[in-house]
């Protein structure tokens, strides 16, 4: 039998799809086109219709299981064709793109396999193909975006570069030179591909968003604001010559933290890292100051002034209004204030908040981790330093924080000040190393960092006893 007659059930299937697709029923075309599959059918790899539609509907659908397998799998069955390594790096590089900008990309994933089979395909180009836009061009194209998000960033500056040798005038392509740009924070060369993105596309928002971007990140706020403008966001400049929008909701950024070395939380997660949400008021749609501490160590805290990419990494909601949550792309300017680390402890849940409340010289006291220990009376009193004999076990709220003053404060009056509502507090026990260390009283601060680890080693020691069949173990709660 021919073998036109053996594939005309692909081509009618085919033929159905193709109409799916074009009505946007990406599941109907699955459904349709699932028992043609690698493990379904034989002529899978075999049929090079078949692979292109199958292709096709994964760059459409880039959430779905198998994909980086079957691409890879169908690029190297048809190694000798360019546009199937296209179809397969189209779907690659829209699955890399589902992973949030501020996570490292994982060692072998889909970015990594579309710069592998991209680059392989530009081989085995000859030299009159790897100019011609719409093969070399795009090759090189399509390689400069997988390499941007698998973070190879001057590879991508190199690869997207040869892409518009190519093909100068093609202004989606200087707009994804702009992302590379913004990738590595060179928002100068950023903001000139993307100006010329602007010429040749016109007012596209994805364009307007990063020149508003790029502008914030380099000073320029009157080129910020006339990129927000043309988006339709009323927009004023500020004191400071930068963008201003009146009343916008909170929102979060997620930024990158390493341990603190306190907490209790073990070596190996302390040496992790983690991302923590930091609320942030804005002050346009991609720039705000940070209105919360962070627990562990990272490049941001309260004050700062930073700057954030435009499409979240995810949403939550708060007093029933979702907020965005974004990717954390730079810090614009260092805030002044002086974030001093604390663990105290508590007689009753709310006494150490009840202490912040009256903090002089507006300071702000943040609470980071609450978490109830059986401590004997001498050892919560401070005497885990010296010997005795244990009474006991009381429970105790051993509280972890910050408190943040402001830079125009003179830390040694502060110091007095919080001395003194301390002894009015008498439910607290406040131990703050770094306050002591920056009005340079080195022996009282080598004494508190000698308090702090001791209450930490002896929550341990009495949860490792309570662990091990102590009667008051049933009393621990974790706030």
């Amino acid at each position: 039998m021919p073998s036109q007659d053996i594939d005309q059930d692909i081509e009618q299937v085919l033929h159905a799809v193709g109409q799916a697709i074009e009505q946007g029923d990406s599941a109907r075309a699955w459904a349709l086109l699932a028992p043609f599959g690698p493990e379904q059918d034989p002529r899978w790899g075999t049929h090079l219709g078949l692979g292109r539609t199958w292709l096709t509907l994964l760059r459409i659908t880039p959430g779905r299981t198998g994909l980086r397998q079957q691409a890879q799998a169908l690029a190297t069955r048809w190694a000798a064709d360019p546009l199937m390594a296209m179809a397969a790096c189209d779907a690659l590089v829209r699955a890399a793109e589902l992973q949030p900008p501020d996570e490292p990309p994982p060692a072998d994933g889909p970015a990594e396999a579309a710069a592998r089979i991209a680059l392989e395909a530009l081989e085995r180009l000859p030299d009159d193909k790897q100019r011609d836009p719409k093969l070399g061009g795009y090759l090189h194209m399509i390689r400069g975006n997988a390499l941007r998000l698998g973070r190879h960033f001057d590879e991508a500056v190199g690869s997207t570069r040869a892409a518009l040798a190519c093909n100068p005038e093609n202004g989606d392509w200087w707009w994804n030179l702009g992302l590379v740009h913004k990738a590595r924070h060179a928002f100068v060369d950023a903001l000139e591909a993307n100006e010329r993105a602007r010429k040749l596309l016109g007012d596209r928002k994805g364009v307007l968003w990063n020149l508003a971007i790029c502008g914030i990140a380099l000073g320029r706020g009157e080129v910020a604001s006339e990129a927000l403008r043309a988006l339709g966001l009323p927009v004023e400049l500020s004191a400071a010559g930068m963008p201003y929008i009146d009343g916008l909701p909170p929102v979060q950024v997620r930024a990158a933290t390493l341990g603190s070395g306190h907490g209790g939380d073990g070596a190996e997660l302390d040496r992790a890292v983690a991302f923590e949400l930091l609320w942030v008021s804005p002050l346009s749609p991609c720039h705000g100051v940070v209105q919360s501490t962070t627990f562990r160590e990272a490049s941001v805290d309260y004050g700062d002034l930073v700057l954030w990419d435009g499409v979240p990494v995810g949403m939550t909601e708060h007093e029933g209004k979702p907020v965005p949550r974004f990717p954390l792309l730079c810090v614009l300017r260092k805030g002044d204030e002086r974030r001093l680390r604390f663990v105290a402890l508590e007689h009753d849940a709310g006494d150490v908040q009840a202490l912040g409340a009256q903090l002089p010289d507006e300071a702000q006291l943040f609470v980071h981790r609450a978490k109830v220990e059986q401590l004997c009376a001498r050892c919560a009193s401070g005497d885990h330093m010296r010997k005795h004999e244990h009474t006991a076990p009381e429970a105790h709220r051993l509280v972890y924080g910050k408190i943040v003053v402001p830079g125009s404060v003179d830390l040694k009056a502060f110091r007095v000040a919080l001395d003194a509502l301390l002894k009015q507090h008498s439910k607290v026990q406040l131990v703050m190393p770094a306050l002591l260390e920056a009005v340079g009283d080195t022996q009282a601060a080598g004494k508190a960092h000698q308090m702090w680890r001791g209450l930490e080693r002896t929550a341990v020691k009495q949860h490792t006893s309570d662990t091990h069949g102590d009667t008051h173990s049933d009393a621990r709660a974790r706030g």
